[in-house]
């Protein structure tokens, strides 16, 4: 997951989590709502 993970976003829009890398490409806005704003999600190391 590591990498991946990083990667995760809210859309700040329609509200549904995705990730900013696809295997194939770099998605830059909202796969349903196409929106450009979003919130980063906190990720929660084994230290935290």
């Amino acid at each position: 997951m590591g990498k991946l993970s990083r990667n995760l976003r809210i859309c700040g829009e329609c509200g549904i989590a995705y990730t900013s890398v696809s295997f194939t490409k770099y998605i830059d806005a909202c796969p349903i709502c196409n929106s450009r704003r979003y919130e980063a999600v906190p990720i929660k190391t084994e230290g935290d």
